[in-house]
């Protein structure tokens, strides 16, 4: 039962440091400069497009496997090295990793709408990119029963519920200094490195006890 619990935790940890609702919620405020009376709009299409994402990706993301015939712990393996990776990116480079559209971030808005980037590149790949789509799989993918698509499911549905709440507090009542952010990042960054090495632990010990 405290497996269960400590599993949950760190999928729900995991999903919302990748996701980042916060500060990712500064790079929204920038993007929307220009139409501030549609950022709520905005804001709940992002966690559309993002729960719809990450969802799916929970639910097959077993089924792919076994259709494919790829071993559970094999993928846990694979998988943890990539977020653990990217973790590693964003501690060292204090930015999101280039994975999740780190380099996206640092392009200039539209001067006129921020309508034809809100599915892309916005919800994904900066969102919900390959490594928030690893990470889910992965923790999906993680256990031998169905707690761990649940974890999974549980998780997302926490970020896409803060995701809206983040980016329309951060662009209408917080002002935070690119310093902080950056600090911000590399903590987060910390967590999705262990997150990803603990995926590689479960993973190479389902793949030899399997």
């Amino acid at each position: 039962m405290t497996a269960d619990v400590n599993y949950f935790i760190q999928a729900i940890v995991g999903v919302l440091v990748i996701t980042d609702p916060i500060t990712r919620g500064f790079f929204f405020k920038a993007l929307t400069e220009n139409e501030p009376e549609r950022r709520r709009e905005y804001a709940f299409k992002i966690a559309l497009a993002v729960a719809v994402i990450l969802g799916v990706s929970a639910i097959a993301g077993r089924q792919i496997h076994d259709l494919l015939g790829i071993d559970l712990g094999a993928f846990g393996v694979a998988g943890g090295l990539v977020v653990a990776l990217m973790g590693f990116e964003m501690l060292f480079g204090g930015e999101p990793s280039r994975a999740q559209g780190g380099e996206e971030a640092h392009e200039a808005p539209d001067a006129e709408s921020f309508e034809g980037q809100v599915l892309v590149p916005y919800a994904m790949p900066f969102v919900a990119g390959p490594g928030a789509i690893t990470l889910v799989i992965t923790i999906a993918s993680g256990t031998s029963n169905f707690s761990g698509a649940i974890a999974a499911l549980v998780a997302v549905a926490v970020a896409v519920v803060l995701l809206p709440i983040g980016h329309l507090l951060i662009s209408q009542k917080l002002k935070i200094s690119e310093g902080a952010m950056k600090i911000a990042t590399k903590f987060g960054g910390l967590l999705i490195a262990t997150i990803g090495i603990q995926l590689m632990l479960s993973g190479l010990q389902s793949f030899f006890n399997g």
